[in-house]
């Protein structure tokens, strides 16, 4: 009996352990979804909490939220007031779990602002300070970084983050001096792109030398200078030496010249040059060549620069003399007709370089030149020249007529040494005129008669004379006076009078508002003209006059045109009285009214009372006006003006206020 006892209780305890186990296992699993990492949001305890709980013990479980299981389970579908998939909850429990969620940021709140850097110039590899303004709700961890944009378009960061400005970049060594690249600061978080501003970086300097001929080589005598020729590129100043120790420091010059008397053969080369971005490419040699016992030798080069002469215009003859010659020395210029004898053009001179001119006495034509030595006796090989006339333009009678908008031809006949210059009274200039006659392009938007101001050629300027009439069709001058804005109008004051005209007008054309005097004579008004209107000063009023119609219009000087005319009402500039009249008994916080009466003045009136109510420019008369005083008060006039200017207020209007 006791067997069957224990073992009917044994096996009720053993289906008691399998059901609870049962009811454990079944229970759905739930998974907490981790919110995003970004702004953190204020958030309610979650649904279904159970009550009473703090919310310190809520923010105590917040580590349980920020890491999840491993292995993804659904969430547990049956408890809908638990932390659930909906955006706004999770960002609640988020923010109760002390993590961060996703702002929501708007682009068109940001704004990046690259303040004014035209004063920088930089070279390639060098340190640039970009300031910078910076508006909207950037993130906390946002920074900013200076791009570089070429020509092509292509965009490259050149500085570290910042979180505030100003940012500091390094030029890339490999971009071009002389270009110019933009700069663009980029922010991180959100993406925001300020403007592209303009930087012009600086050149690197380089350096060549050669002689002032752009030879290589020299040969003088001894005790003689030589002339060389430094040429420099990049930004200026300069600085350089050269290879004889010679430097040249802070030089604007460009190409630099700088003479040397060797004793010796010697080869000169720049063995340096810098300017604001440092040191740069030198390239070149000038040898001079010193020959201590040589014979003289005489010749002359670059005959080209000497193929056309201007008589009594100085030019220099370019020639070498090379060699030992005697004491004392001298070189002479000289000239031959074709089929003549030499003469002296030139006094003797020792420098090896002489700077003469034709007597005006030579006529143009051919010739031949070559340069003489005294001691020894040397003559050098002889060059064809041909002395040419001064210019001689002149501007072919003319007489075009062209349509709006066209354009015409005018010819102009040269004489004389070219090319030729040519400048118009209309401003019209060419230059460089290889040809006789010459047709030159106009385009007047006027009738106008053209002559020469200025014309020459290779001997400056010559002669001219001439003249040509263009004539252009336009449609005919009109003055439309728009409607005026007011029908009255007080004498002495000042009017804008609407406009509009059509067709051309001279460039000395005046436009100017006329009205009848008392005689009915149409008299100039002072007027101050614009595009669209015109101000004009009224005539003060006679003595005894009030009011009178009068006529008014606008007329044209060039051409003389006139617009219809308008009729004006002038009224005397009588001042303008405002009397405040009215008495009333109101309780607290209600309203009465109170009576203006204007007499004289032009309307529109305005006034302000004596409690500061202003009412600008009204037409009624009389005028009422509704008045709340919270306390017994007097009103009257503080100020009034109407269309002819300021008036005056008299009387006053008492309203009580009853407790």
């Amino acid at each position: 009996m006791y067997r069957l006892v224990f073992a009917i209780f044994f096996g009720l305890l053993l289906l008691t352990g399998q059901a609870e186990a049962q009811r454990r296992n079944s229970a759905p699993r739930k998974t907490l979804i981790t919110p995003k990492k970004k702004a953190p949001t204020p958030a309610k305890p979650a649904a279904g909490a159970p009550a009473g709980i703090k919310a310190d013990s809520v923010k105590q479980q917040a580590p349980a939220l920020a890491a999840p299981a491993a292995d993804t389970t659904v969430a547990d579908t049956t408890m809908p007031s638990a932390i659930s998939a909906n955006g706004d909850t999770l960002t609640e429990a988020a923010y109760e779990a002390k993590l961060p969620v996703e702002k929501a940021d708007s682009i068109h709140a940001y704004k990046i602002t690259i303040e004014d850097i035209s004063y920088l110039s930089v070279c390639p590899g060098t340190n640039v300070t970009i300031p910078f303004k910076a508006e909207g709700p950037f993130d906390e961890d946002n920074t900013y970084i200076v791009h570089i944009i070429d020509a092509t378009g292509k965009s490259v960061p050149i500085s570290l983050p910042v979180k505030k400005s100003p940012a500091k970049a390094v030029i890339p060594s490999y971009k071009v001096g002389g270009e110019v690249y933009r700069l663009q600061i980029v922010s991180s978080i959100p993406v925001v792109k300020s403007q592209e501003v303009p930087l012009r970086l600086l050149q690197a300097p380089a350096a060549k030398i050669d002689l002032i001929d752009g030879t290589q080589t020299v040969r003088i005598m001894p005790g003689q200078e030589a002339h060389l020729r430094v040429n420099l590129t990049g930004a200026a100043p300069w600085s350089f030496r050269l290879s004889d120790s010679t430097t040249v420091l802070q030089t604007l010059s460009n190409p630099h010249y700088i003479t040397v008397k060797p004793t010796d053969v010697k080869a000169y080369r720049v063995t340096g040059v810098s300017n604001a971005c440092g040191s740069g490419t030198t390239s070149g040699e000038a040898i001079v060549n010193v020959n201590n016992n040589p014979e003289p030798k005489l010749e002359l080069k670059e005959i080209e620069k000497i193929a056309k002469l201007c008589a009594g215009v100085p030019f220099q003859v370019p020639f070498n003399a090379t060699g030992k010659y005697k004491e004392g020395n001298k070189f002479i210029v000289q000239i031959a007709e074709r089929g003549g004898s030499f003469k002296n053009v030139s006094t003797p001179d020792s420098s090896g370089y002489i700077t003469t001119q034709i007597p005006d006495s030579y006529k143009p034509g051919e010739y031949r030149l070559r340069v003489t030595s005294t001691a020894p006796y040397l003559v050098s090989q002889i060059a064809n020249i041909s002395i040419v006339s001064p210019t001689v333009a002149t501007l072919q009678k003319d007489s075009l007529r062209l349509g709006e908008n066209e354009s015409g031809q005018l010819t102009v006949k040269f004489t004389g040494g070219g090319p030729w210059f040519v400048l118009l009274s209309d401003g019209t200039y060419e230059n460089n005129i290889q040809e006789s006659p010459h047709k030159i392009k106009v385009k007047p938007f006027y009738d106008t008669n053209y002559q020469i101001t200025s014309a020459g050629g290779l001997c400056g300027v010559g002669k001219f004379s001439g003249s040509a009439k263009v004539t252009v069709k336009s449609p005919p001058a009109s003055i439309t006076l728009d409607r005026l804005p007011q029908n009255m109008a007080c004498a002495g004051s000042t009017i804008e009078i609407p406009y509009k005209t059509e067709g051309r007008y001279n460039p000395n054309n005046k436009f100017t508002v006329q009205m009848t005097d008392k005689s009915g004579r149409f008299v100039s008004l002072p007027t101050t003209v614009t595009p669209t209107a015109m101000q004009v000063k009224l005539a003060a009023a006679a003595p005894g006059d009030t009011s009178k119609i009068q006529k008014i219009r606008i007329v044209s000087s060039s051409p003389a045109v006139s617009s219809a005319i308008e009729e004006l009402e002038i009224i005397a500039p009588d001042k303008a009285v405002a009397e405040v009249s009215g008495k009333g008994t109101i309780s607290a916080g209600r309203s009465t009214r109170i009576q203006l009466r204007f007499k004289n003045g032009l309307p529109p009136w305005s006034f302000t009372l004596s409690d500061g109510t202003a009412i600008n420019g009204t037409f009624l008369n009389p005028y009422l006006i509704s008045v709340s005083p919270a306390t017994s008060t007097e009103y009257t006039i503080s100020s009034l003006k109407s269309g002819c200017g300021t008036g005056t207020g008299r009387g006053a209007a008492m309203v009580t206020v009853e407790n």
